[in-house]
């Protein structure tokens, strides 16, 4: 059941007016009315809040390569909080846990455009590719032949829809393949942050009021690299999720 997009759960509804009805019976009136309500409300609440976390946690399928680039991006991401946290108090501290947050703002992003690339992949091996170039090649050869002016015209129409699907087919590839690009390149980002903090972990741990200038430069600038593809990585997703009419 729906009221203006929203799903109302059928089992929760029986549940509420089953508890009102009863306290109705045993005299408790408003008290009743309240439970009912109550019940209701947490019920479609918990299912809401399932329903959002599992959007939130998803991944894309076992043993895609989109899953693994999601999981390249957890592991470094786990690398920088083990590093950050062994970082000794000192002037560098402050701005490895900075750098820490910034980098691990990414994850979303990686994740959402994992899966994204995951969908258009399926929807684009959906389209069979080579078949219809072969079918292609055949309906031209078949529309050189010069038959009769009605056989032409269902050629030609059949050629129209042919090269249509080629498009769309191609277009869906290439977009796959992009949305793949931009996620590994975002998780090589995420990588390379992680090597840098590696990298300040070991100089600040020998020397805890070390400067290592050249190192945290470095650090910030993978920083910035990251931040920049992660604004152009979001904005990609979007025109691509309008165009293609898929969920970022």
């Amino acid at each position: 059941m729906r009221i203006r997009g929203f799903e109302i759960d059928g089992l929760v509804v029986l549940m509420a007016a089953a508890v009102a009805g009863f306290g109705i019976a045993l005299g408790f009136g408003f008290w009743a009315v309240g439970g009912g309500v109550v019940i209701f409300g947490a019920a479609t609440a918990s299912r809401q809040f399932a329903q959002w976390y599992a959007r939130e946690t998803a991944l894309p399928a076992p043993g895609s390569q989109e899953l693994v680039v999601v999981r390249r991006s957890l592991a470094a991401a786990a690398t920088m909080r083990q590093l950050v946290q062994s970082v000794p108090e000192g002037p560098v501290a402050q701005r490895c846990k900075e750098m820490e947050r910034q980098a691990r703002a990414g994850l979303p992003t990686i994740r959402a455009l994992a899966l994204q690339a995951a969908r258009v992949r399926v929807l684009a091996q959906g389209i069979p590719v080579e078949r219809l170039e072969q079918e292609r090649t055949d309906t031209a050869g078949l529309i050189a032949g010069n038959p009769e002016e009605r056989l032409r015209l269902e050629l030609e129409s059949s050629l129209r829809s042919t090269e249509a699907q080629l498009r769309t087919g191609h277009r869906l590839r290439s977009l796959a393949e992009e949305l793949a690009a931009r996620t590994r390149a975002l998780t090589t980002s995420m990588e390379a942050v992680a090597a840098g903090l590696a990298e300040l972990q070991a100089l600040s741990s020998s020397d805890p009021n070390a400067q290592p200038q050249i190192a945290l430069a470095n650090l910030s600038r993978e920083i910035d690299a990251l931040r920049g593809g992660l604004e152009e990585a979001q904005t990609f997703g979007r025109r691509a999720a309008a165009i293609h009419l898929l969920e970022v």
